[in-house]
């Protein structure tokens, strides 16, 4: 290998470890057998997400690997074609790699690293099948919500029985000082 290349490799390993260092979830795939177009379909699923997906030389993808928290667990699944999803939701990213797959029927899914630990298969379709960040962020606001509304709901039945009695008592008192 010439200098010039050599360089290049470090450098491309150098920008790689970069990415991979700032992604709270690490996906490794097999995409032996997809074409250019379906693996520009593939990025185009996972761009909403904010997710990047990238076809690595296994040399390259172990170095890189080896330079991030916990990267070595993930060694095992650099074998033949491999591909690299990493972004900030990990749910939606296996949400869409599954997605692909039953869709495709040519990738798959090996393993992640998601916060530094290590999840496989498995696990990866179980967290396909979670709600989005969103349905659960909007689940969790409308429990906290729920009981803010029933309790305002009681007081403004309090409020409004109060009134009731006080425009009773002024009818009451009314029809006292005219019989007099």
């Amino acid at each position: 290998m010439t200098k010039i290349g050599k360089v290049a490799k470090e450098q491309m390993v150098r920008e790689l470890s970069k990415e991979l260092k700032g992604s709270p979830s690490i996906f490794i795939t097999d995409c032996t057998g997809l074409s250019t177009s379906e693996l520009t379909k593939l990025r185009n699923k996972l761009k909403p997400n904010k997710t990047s997906y990238m076809i690595i030389k296994n040399s390259m993808g172990k170095l890189s690997l080896k330079d991030i928290p916990n990267g070595d667990a993930l060694l095992p699944y650099i074998e033949g074609t491999v591909g690299v999803a990493y972004g900030p939701d990990p749910a939606a990213t296996s949400k869409v790699l599954i997605g692909f797959s039953k869709e495709s029927g040519k990738l798959t899914v090996k393993g992640a690293l998601m916060d530094g630990k290590l999840i496989g298969e498995q696990e990866i379709k179980t967290l396909s099948q979670l709600p989005s960040r969103e349905v659960l962020l909007s689940r969790v606001f409308g429990g906290m919500k729920a009981p803010l509304s029933n309790m305002a709901s009681v007081l403004r039945g309090i409020i409004r029985e109060f009134v009731y009695v006080v425009h009773a008592v002024k009818e009451v008192k009314e029809k006292s000082s005219e019989q007099k």
